[in-house]
């Protein structure tokens, strides 16, 4: 074998190359609906379909210098093209305010007395709706037989479609991969390893198998990438609405009186984290969180169902 066959520059321990050989590409179709004011209503809708396609999400900063890029072959920088980590497939935005009919000028109680007008004039309810499709997931093999940084992705057996996951609540927790288990095929092997140089901490005979047993996705072999493709998957959407109801009362010419009332996340969605998607962990598929949940729980990043009240007084 040439010199550098296992090792592309065996004469050094460590090769820093800092440079912009990056690049992405991003395609997208974006609609927006716009009502103007019109009989107390406004709303404006908008959508977005995109593609974000590239071989590194760094953006720039001072933590893309910092952060290596490892590629996992760099005589082809190109099998690291893929879905970048910001990627968003469907992305829907929306907001609007409507003033109830009530009150002179309005449909209902136009010649009311003077103190239900008071009461009965000058509502007005608003909201903010957003829905966006998860984050591109990578299911990975992270062992050292590849590349030193332990990026890999395993080798695909059966059936493992890109529409695969979906979250599904526990008695702890929830697992994004229902009906998919995880295999120590011989549990014994690992012991006839060698440890020297770390090879044994090194060696995994886990696979992820359907509900049959049938064999899914295996480790790949040593020195060999794996076959199933860079964020194969996404992650959990995310759904918000936060509404808002607003009461305003004439003081004077110069006097305004305001009573408001804001919900976040009146629909009380979780906001779930993505999975762990490493086929040898021993929590693959579990929704693992950092929230005040705690791990294998929700991730209430965006907060439980909230109320606010607050008056003001403009002059």
């Amino acid at each position: 074998f040439p010199q550098n066959f296992i090792k592309v520059n065996p004469q050094f321990g460590t090769v820093t190359l800092d440079g912009n050989p990056g690049n992405s590409t991003y395609h997208s179709m974006q609609l927006q609906v716009t009502k103007r004011l019109s009989q107390g209503f406004t709303t404006q809708m908008s959508y977005s379909w995109s593609r974000s396609i590239g071989n590194d999400s760094n953006d720039g900063g001072f933590a893309a210098f910092t952060t290596s890029n490892h590629y996992f072959d760099p005589r082809n920088r190109a099998l690291n093209k893929a879905l970048l980590a910001f990627h968003r497939t469907h992305d829907i935005r929306g907001n609007g305010t409507f003033e109830l009919p009530f009150g002179p000028g309005r449909r209902f109680l136009t010649n009311a007395p003077g103190f239900v007008t008071r009461m009965v004039e000058q509502w007005q309810l608003g909201g903010i709706f957003s829905w966006t499709s998860g984050s591109p997931l990578n299911i990975n093999a992270p062992i050292s037989t590849m590349t030193q940084a332990n990026i890999n992705m395993p080798v695909i057996l059966g059936d493992f479609p890109k529409s695969t996951g979906n979250v599904t609540p526990q008695a702890v927790g929830a697992t994004y991969f229902p009906g998919l288990r995880q295999l120590n095929i011989d549990p014994a092997a690992r012991a006839g390893v060698t440890t020297l140089q770390g090879l044994q901490s090194q060696f995994s005979n886990r696979a992820i198998a359907d509900a049959q047993g049938n064999l899914i996705l295996v480790n790949p072999e040593p020195g060999k990438l794996g076959t199933l493709g860079q964020y194969w998957i996404e992650g959990p959407g995310h759904v918000g609405l936060d509404m808002n109801l607003v009461k305003r009362i004439r003081l004077s010419e110069s006097k305004l009186f305001e009573v408001r009332m804001d919900v976040r996340n009146i629909l009380n969605t979780p906001y779930w984290s993505n999975p762990d998607t490493n086929i040898n962990s021993a929590t693959f598929g579990r929704m693992l969180a950092s929230g005040t949940t705690g791990a294998n729980n929700a991730d209430v990043d965006n907060g439980a169902r909230s109320f606010t009240i607050n008056a003001r007084l403009n002059f």
